[in-house]
């Protein structure tokens, strides 16, 4: 999975040291970066955002970089925004939220979760897929203690958003 590194491109946009991405003009320099890195890449690919460097993420920034990345490219484009701390999580759900868009992260620990907007169950499906692998809707149900139209429902949302891939093998179940 090519690996777009935050601090990379904040010095590409801004040329200087700064490890924070505050105000929306720094924001849309960062993201152009980040598209003409995309441009490059097949779209097959996942693209990770890494933000193991980044220090202040704002609304403003989170909005241009997140937001906007996932409104213009998240149809075409799966993406993981790896290292992410608390405190950029607390952005990104602000405006993941506001948007009604959600996106895979994984923390600096390795935990992967999905920010943004979605259900209860939908989050639960999505934590018991990347924890225990592929699964059935009536397996997930069984487990979850879900109905299993409730368990399908929420596996297609997180095919449909492009947050797990449907299991070839499986047909019915799905994978992180």
């Amino acid at each position: 999975m090519p690996r777009i590194s935050l601090r990379d491109a904040l010095r590409q946009a801004v040329a200087d040291g700064y490890g924070d991405l505050v105000t929306r003009r720094t924001g849309q320099a960062v993201r152009q970066v980040i598209e003409d890195t995309l441009a490059t890449l097949s779209h097959e690919q996942p693209a990770a955002i890494d933000f193991g460097t980044v220090g202040c993420l704002d609304l403003s920034c989170a909005d241009e970089i997140v937001g906007r990345l996932l409104r213009e490219h998240g149809d075409a484009r799966d993406f993981v925004l790896l290292n992410v701390t608390p405190s950029h999580r607390e952005s990104l759900e602000f405006v993941l939220e506001r948007h009604q868009l959600a996106v895979v992260v994984r923390d600096p620990a390795g935990s992967t979760d999905v920010v943004g907007s979605v259900s209860d169950p939908v989050r639960r499906v999505f934590r018991l897929v990347t924890h225990d692998g592929d699964a059935s809707a009536g397996e997930i149900a069984a487990r979850l203690e879900l109905a299993p139209e409730t368990a399908q429902a929420a596996l297609d949302e997180l095919h449909r958003r492009r947050l797990v891939q449907v299991a070839r093998a499986a047909g019915a179940g799905a994978a992180a």
